[in-house]
C-alpha cells in the first residue's frame, strides 16, 4: 500500500475509535555502500529500511506501538497494541503530543541530482581515487578502505492535533585510507569529503590529502612528557565535542550525569567561546524544519560568548524544568523511544587563519587525532587521558611528526582555556563541526 494512504487510514480509524490523543511517525532510508581494492569491486550493499510508529494517550498514559509492514490488516493491531502498552505502562512522566500552530523553516536538504548519480560514477570516483594514492608516492604500500557511500531519508509525522510534517533529504561521502613506510616506519591515515554535491567530490584530491597527511607522519620523534600549550585541529576538536555532546542534553542534566547542571548564566567557557545548535544550517548533514515531536527547530546558542545559555530539551524535559521545548527532540528510527539530539553542533570559527594560530603559538605541539574516545574519556567528569597523533611546532611552524603520544586533561578545563580560535570550521562525518583552536596547558606524555 502507498505510505501515504496508509498513515491517512491509521489516522481515520484511531479517529473512529473516538482517540483524542495520538501520533503516526513514519521514516524510512536508503543507503548504498560501495568499496574497491586493488582495481576490482570489493563490496556493494544496498539497504532499505522503513517503518512506522504509533503512539496514544489513554488515561494520561502514552502508549508506543510499531509496524514495518503496511498493509490495510495491519492497521487495527498496530493501533491497539499501543493502547494496550498505554494501560500497562508505569512510568509517570507527562508526555505531550505536539499541536500548536508553528511556523516552519523552509529546509532544502534533498538534492534530485545527487539521486541520479549512476553507480559507474561512483566506481569510476573510487577507482580514480585508489590509483591516485598508490601512485602519488613509492613510500605508499597500500589503500586499505576506499568506499563511497550515499543516503537518502524521510520523515512524516501525523497526530490528532494537527500537524502533518513532511521532510526530506540526501547526502553524499567518501573516504579513503592508506598506509606508507619509509624503512621501519610504517603509519596510517585517511581524507573524507561529505557533500549534498557529487561534483564537488574530486578523488585526486581526496587520495591526496590522505597521502599527505600520512607521509607527514613517517620517521617520529619522542618529546619530554609535559604540560604543552597546543593547537587542536578543527577534525579533532569535532571528534571531542561530539563525544561530550551529552553534556547539553535536559535529560542527562535532570539525571545528573551533567557537570553543566545548575549552571545556566554562567561563565563555563573563555568569552570567545560560542557553541551553537543550527538547525538550519545551510547544506548541514542534520538540517531539518522539525523535531521527532514535530516541534518547529530552532538556531540557539548553548554557549554564547563563554556563558551557558540553554540545555537541550524535548517537550518531556522542557515541561519537568518549566520551560519551552527547544525543538531537540530524537529517535534512533521508527522503533526508537523519545531522546535528544542536536541537529548540526559546532564552535563557531574565530578570525585567525591556522598560519596565525601558528605564529602566536610558536613552539608546543599540534594535535591532529584522537583514539579511544568511548574508553579515555569520562562524559561525566570530563577527564580524559587520549592516544593522540600531532606534530612538533618550533618557531611557528610544523616540524616533526611525534611518536606514540597521550593527552591529558579535562574538557570542561580546555574550553577555559581556548585562547585563539581559528577560522577553518569543518563538520566531521558525524556532523559535529569545529575550526582549530589554540589551547594552554594540555599534559602531554611520550
Amino acid at each position: 500500500m502507498d505510505i501515504k494512504l496508509f498513515i491517512d487510514k491509521v489516522f481515520d480509524t484511531a479517529k473512529n475509535m473516538k482517540l483524542d490523543d495520538f501520533e503516526i511517525y513514519f521514516t524510512s532510508s536508503e543507503n548504498e555502500t560501495i568499496k574497491v581494492f586493488k582495481g576490482e569491486i570489493d563490496t556493494y550493499s544496498n539497504s532499505q529500511n522503513m517503518g512506522i510508529s504509533f503512539r496514544v494517550k489513554v488515561n494520561e498514559k502514552m502508549g508506543y506501538s510499531y509496524t514495518e509492514s503496511i498493509e490495510e490488516e495491519d492497521i487495527l493491531p498496530l493501533i491497539e497494541r499501543a493502547i494496550s502498552n498505554a494501560k500497562v505502562i508505569e512510568n509517570l512522566d507527562v508526555i505531550e503530543i505536539y499541536g500548536e500552530k508553528s511556523i516552519y523553516e523552509k529546509i532544502d536538504s534533498f538534492n534530485p541530482v545527487l539521486k541520479d548519480i549512476t553507480v559507474d560514477a561512483k566506481i569510476n570516483f573510487l577507482l580514480k581515487a585508489e590509483k591516485t594514492a598508490l601512485e602519488l608516492d613509492s613510500r605508499v604500500k597500500s589503500v586499505n578502505y576506499c568506499v563511497i557511500g550515499s543516503g537518502y531519508g524521510e520523515n512524516i509525522i501525523k497526530n490528532s492535533k494537527g500537524l502533518d510534517l513532511y521532510h526530506n533529504g540526501n547526502s553524499i561521502y567518501a573516504y579513503i585510507a592508506v598506509v606508507v613506510q619509509d624503512g621501519d616506519s610504517i603509519k596510517n591515515d585517511s581524507a573524507y569529503i561529505v557533500t549534498k554535491d557529487f561534483s564537488n567530490m574530486d578523488p585526486i584530491k581526496l587520495a591526496t590529502e590522505a597521502v599527505t597527511k600520512a607521509l607527514n607522519k613517517l620517521n617520529s620523534i619522542s618529546i619530554d612528557s609535559k604540560p604543552y600549550d597546543v593547537i587542536i585541529e578543527n577534525d579533532a576538536f569535532a571528534d571531542l565535542l561530539g563525544a561530550m555532546s551529552g553534556i547539553f542534553s535536559g535529560e542527562a542534566i535532570q539525571k545528573g550525569v551533567s557537570k553543566l547542571k545548575g549552571k545556566i548564566g554562567e561563565v563555563v567557557a573563555n568569552s570567545i567561546v560560542t557553541i551553537t545548535d543550527n538547525p538550519h544550517l545551510k547544506d548541514g548533514y542534520g538540517s531539518a524544519p522539525f523535531d521527532a515531536e514535530g516541534v518547529p527547530t530552532q538556531c540557539k546558542h548553548l554557549i554564547e560568548d563563554g556563558i551557558l545559555k540553554t540545555y537541550l530539551h524535548n517537550l518531556k524535559t522542557a515541561k519537568k524544568d518549566n520551560v519551552k521545548t527547544t525543538g531537540n527532540a530524537a529517535k534512533g528510527g521508527y522503533k526508537g523511544t523519545m531522546g535528544i539530539s542536536a541537529f548540526n553542533l559546532y564552535l563557531e570559527k574565530g578570525n585567525q587563519s591556522f598560519q596565525e594560530l601558528l605564529d602566536k603559538l610558536q613552539n608546543g605541539v599540534l594535535i591532529t587525532g584522537f583514539s579511544g574516545l568511548h574508553s579515555g574519556l569520562n562524559s561525566i567528569s570530563g577527564d580524559f587521558s587520549l592516544a593522540t597523533e600531532g606534530f612538533l611546532i618550533e618557531n611557528g611552524a610544523i616540524t616533526k611528526p611525534l611518536n606514540q603520544i597521550t593527552s591529558a586533561g579535562n574538557f570542561f578545563d580546555l574550553l577555559k582555556n581556548i585562547e585563539y580560535i581559528g577560522n577553518d570550521l569543518k563538520f566531521n562525518l558525524s556532523g559535529v563541526g569545529s575550526p582549530s583552536l589554540l589551547i594552554k596547558n594540555i599534559s602531554i606524555s611520550s
